[in-house]
């Protein structure tokens, strides 16, 4: 990714974040994949609440974000993405 084009530049923080949440997103996208213009099953968690459908491709992609979000390999290094700006 580039500054390119920004009205204000990307910090390296942002960056990070930007790639990881790009990465997760296609890696979300190759798990629901399989299900499109396939039968479906459509489950109503909402109860209560109301309708609330989930579907297996659902379930897919939570899985993988999920796993992306817990891995400390994936996700940009806390302190990164932590840092404070040093004090005046």
């Amino acid at each position: 990714m580039t500054n390119e084009g920004l009205a204000a530049p990307v910090s390296a923080r942002d960056e990070a974040f930007a790639e990881f949440a790009l990465r997760t997103a296609i890696d979300a996208g190759a798990a629901i994949l399989p299900h499109f213009r396939a039968p479906i099953d459509v489950e109503d968690k909402g109860g209560d609440r109301g309708y609330d459908p989930v579907t297996e491709a659902d379930r897919a992609a939570e899985a993988v974000i999920s796993a992306a979000i817990a891995s400390p390999t994936k996700i940009p290094a806390p302190q990164a993405l932590c840092r404070m700006p040093p004090r005046a």
